[in-house]
């Protein structure tokens, strides 16, 4: 299947005579396509950017391509699709329910959570943060942060194609720095939830 996908595209870029910087005119669409409808991976997306923009630019236009497409995908859901998305996709949320609860209790930590490990599939995800209590600002700041980790995250771990070798520590290390301060954060502002959650799962 990623084959097939990677064959669309070339031919889509060569159809259109894009080329160099100006293939961003037919990936930012498909990072708007994919937010909505989740047909293909963004590694794809990631990897065609770092051939072109080389590992720090590459990396940089992903991640502005990805909230782009997930905000874009979230108000259309909030204001326009939610009926035809839960029609056709609904049944998919009882799956993630538990996520959807998850969402609704911690907000912008879950939204990172799930964008840094693809658990949830991203269309499903800007559809549970469409349909949740979250504020449009906490998704926005979850989306850049949960999409700074995905991708950092996915440069490190898939060092031949997207870091060279030679960087790869240096990547993992600030990335560690990063979900550290990220994770201190998050227990400094919800340790009255964390320690509830504890009491409720022993019986008390």
């Amino acid at each position: 299947m990623t084959e097939i996908i990677n064959a669309w595209i070339d031919w889509l870029l060569q159809s259109l005579g894009l080329s160099g910087p100006y293939i961003v005119f037919a990936t930012f669409p498909l990072a708007v396509l994919q937010s909505l409808f989740g047909f293909f991976p963004l590694a794809i997306l990631i990897v065609l950017h770092v051939s072109v923009f080389e590992v720090i630019g590459g990396m940089a236009v992903s991640w502005l391509a990805c909230n782009l497409g997930a905000v874009v995908v979230y108000f259309l859901f909030r204001r326009y699709l939610f009926d035809w998305f839960d029609r056709k996709w609904g049944y998919k949320l009882k799956k993630y329910e538990k996520w959807q609860t998850s969402l609704d209790r911690y907000g912008i930590w879950t939204l990172v959570l799930l964008r840094t490990i693809p658990i949830v599939p991203s269309n499903i995800i800007n559809l549970m943060s469409a349909v949740s209590p979250m504020k449009p600002a906490a998704f926005v700041w979850g989306t850049v942060l949960g999409n700074l980790s995905f991708i950092w995250l996915f440069g490190t771990l898939s060092s031949s194609l997207i870091v060279p070798r030679e960087d790869w520590n240096g990547f993992l290390l600030w990335y560690g720095v990063f979900m550290l301060i990220l994770l201190a954060i998050f227990v400094r502002l919800h340790w009255g939830h964390l320690q509830e959650d504890k009491r409720k799962r022993a019986g008390h």
